[in-house]
């Protein structure tokens, strides 16, 4: 036991290090601002189904960009609210956002990327921008990410939002999105050529060259995917192009999952395909974050109420639950968390796996997982 916590100590003493490496390098920067001449044509590409809740506030956020040269297309993608209604209510106001109608789903695709096709075949930008429709952008958004883009030469940005969280499943869960990513993906590699497995895709906001989009196949070269954000980062790293990630609080909010169930119907969707539906890597992860982010707050707790006197492997203990908090605590405050998440840890760090293993028996219970109407099946087909 003493063996195995000073193991685990020094894992997390290493973890936090990374935490704190990549804290600095994601910290907000001021990049010079081009001429509004020599600003590129964007096209900002929105797929929507089933977003009645946040359409007209993402749809009136883009429309009202500090940009020169853009163009809003947003598909409706067989909506079974009223979507569609608003969309076209919209329009009215605003004769200069690009309606589609989504085309029925083909077989070999799953829904997102098959309307990201149809926006991409639409749109005339020399950078394309897909934003998910539960976002809500603030007006530098685009002159902001072009900024980026342009001074890091980069063929992909990725940004990492703010997050908007109310109920309090979303408050205990949500953040550990962040939590998760900024111990255990070290960002000193991903913008850089190679270190393909060093990728990260944030759906809310995939900036791309449209020259890097199409030499990558755009979505059709990730057509099945669910976790499509990530296949296509990676796709661009394995295409030897240059991807960049960057703090976007300052120019979008976005609000993923509005309760427990959207958030463990939305979660089981997507861990065992971020797996590539592997069981293996699945539950050796899952083991992995049990055993860090969860097992030492227990085990410090079963030491106390034992009443032993203070001891090394009591101190072992405390050391990793600082750790852990302290972590919590630094990317809490840098991405404006709230710190319930941060005070529950355990119960947000157990919820993880439960919801991982829930994931792997829908989808290779062969049932599939059921998402805005549709089943997502073992092979990432929707029906």
């Amino acid at each position: 036991m003493l063996y195995y916590n000073i193991l685990v100590t020094a894992i997390l003493f290493v973890l936090m290090l990374i935490c704190f490496w990549n804290l600095w390098i994601l910290r907000p920067r001021k990049y010079p601002r081009a001429a509004n001449n020599d600003l590129p044509f964007v096209s900002v590409l929105v797929p929507a189904r089933n977003e009645e809740h946040n359409i007209e506030n993402i749809l009136a956020s883009l429309l009202n960009q500090d940009y020169p040269h853009y163009e809003v297309i947003v598909l409706n993608d067989s909506s079974e609210d009223s979507t569609g209604t608003i969309i076209s209510k919209l329009k009215q106001r605003h004769p200069e956002l690009v309606v589609l109608q989504g085309m029925p789903l083909e077989k070999g695709w799953t829904g997102k990327c098959f309307a990201c096709s149809q926006l991409y075949r639409a749109s005339r930008g020399e950078f394309i921008l897909f934003t998910d429709a539960d976002t809500t952008h603030r007006s530098n958004s685009l002159r902001d990410s072009i900024a980026i883009a342009m001074n890091r030469k980069a063929d992909m940005v990725t940004l990492f939002p703010a997050m908007t969280m109310k109920s309090f499943a979303e408050k205990l869960i949500m953040p550990l999105l962040w939590f998760t990513v900024m111990l255990l993906l070290p960002f000193y590699f991903v913008d850089k050529i190679g270190f393909v497995k060093f990728s990260i895709g944030i759906g809310p906001f995939m900036l791309f060259r449209r020259s890097a989009y199409e030499a990558i196949g755009g979505h059709s070269a990730v057509k099945s995917a669910i976790v499509e954000d990530v296949w296509l980062a990676r796709k661009i790293k394995e295409h030897g192009l240059k991807l960049v990630v960057a703090d976007g609080r300052e120019m979008l909010s976005v609000r993923m999952y509005r309760s427990l169930k959207e958030i463990w119907n939305g979660f089981s969707k997507n861990i065992f395909a971020g797996f590539e539906f592997s069981a293996f890597a699945l539950f050796s992860v899952n083991i992995m974050y049990f055993l860090l982010f969860f097992l030492p707050f227990l085990l410090f707790l079963i030491q106390l109420s034992c009443g032993l006197s203070f001891n090394f492997l009591l101190l072992l203990l405390l050391a990793q639950v600082s750790i852990l908090y302290i972590c919590r605590a630094a990317i809490s405050a840098r991405f404006r968390l709230g710190f319930i998440s941060t005070i529950l840890h355990p119960l947000g760090a157990l919820s993880v796996p439960v919801i991982a293993v829930n994931s792997w028996r829908w989808i290779a219970g062969g049932h599939g997982a059921r998402w805005k109407g549709r089943t997502y099946s073992p092979a990432g087909e929707e029906k």
